[in-house]
């Protein structure tokens, strides 16, 4: 039935796709199949539109439902598949399941490290990695932050979630486990003998300040092209304050206004040298 549902996917036309929600009898429609055939299901096969086509991906649903028809947070995905070069190095920090990791390497990056310290993302990463053998893509067990030592690691209930002690976003919600992992600062890593990158994308659950503040030498020196998900007001304001004295154009996708226009709890920022 997988094999089935996936061939019919490739007849839906990629426009009509991330539009389908807004039908009513299609709507219906999609939502039968969901509960019907894949609930509770896992399959592997071949993304076939959007920024990701041609990834092969491990999906689980309904969880991997848009990344199944390539729809996944588009808007990003889009943006962030258009500001990748040939030869690129990219760093993926906080990769949940790899996806745009997948899409970095797609799009001809020459090296694409992934930071993912959460033990459920990383056998779904190194599944992802075992998949797309072409790819170049080399995982890095370890939390980012702004400085190298153990740090504490909250793992909350949703299984793919997790986040700093640090991090001030959700601070009332409570973790599950907490772990005790290896965390390094980007200037430490690049100092030890990693490429630097000319793209980095941040998604921390709220310490996004923190691997800012441990990059600050790259960022002065290089000024790689940034892409990070800001989980708050408060910590937008932070950010944008020492993204300030960088960078010449910082931007928020969900709006192109600058980021003091705001007023979006979760958004991301684009910042361009």
């Amino acid at each position: 039935m997988n094999s089935i549902l996936h061939t019919l996917l490739k007849v839906v036309p990629f426009s009509l796709r991330s539009k389908i929600k807004y039908i009513p009898l299609l709507k219906q429609l999609q939502q039968y199949i969901v509960r019907r055939y894949l609930n509770g299901k896992s399959s592997t096969s071949t993304i076939t539109a959007g920024p990701a086509k041609g990834l092969v991906f491990p999906f689980e649903f309904p969880q991997d439902k848009l990344i199944w028809t390539g729809t996944y947070e588009l808007k990003f995905a889009q943006a962030l598949a258009s500001y990748i070069k040939p030869g690129y190095v990219c760093y993926d920090i906080g990769a949940y399941k790899g996806y745009y990791s997948g899409i970095m390497a797609l799009k001809g990056a020459g090296e694409v490290f992934v930071f993912e310290p959460m033990p459920a993302n990383i056998r779904k990463i190194k599944n992802l990695i075992k998949l797309n053998p072409d790819l170049k893509i080399t995982l890095k067990e370890i939390a980012v932050a702004d400085y190298s030592g153990d740090v504490e690691f909250k793992l909350m209930p949703e299984e793919t979630m997790g986040k700093l002690s640090k991090s001030t976003f959700q601070a009332y919600e409570k973790e599950v486990e907490i772990l005790k992992i290896p965390s390094y600062s980007i200037d430490d890593l690049i100092k030890n003998g990693l490429r630097e990158p000319d793209f980095i994308k941040i998604d921390v659950e709220g310490a996004e300040e923190l691997v800012l503040e441990g990059a600050k030498n790259l960022l002065t020196r290089k000024k790689p092209i940034l892409m990070i998900e800001v989980h708050s007001e408060e910590i937008g304001k932070r950010c944008n304050e020492m993204l300030k004295q960088i960078y010449s154009i910082i931007y928020v996708l969900e709006t192109g206004g600058l980021p003091e226009d705001s007023t979006l709890s979760i958004c991301h920022y684009v910042a361009l040298a």
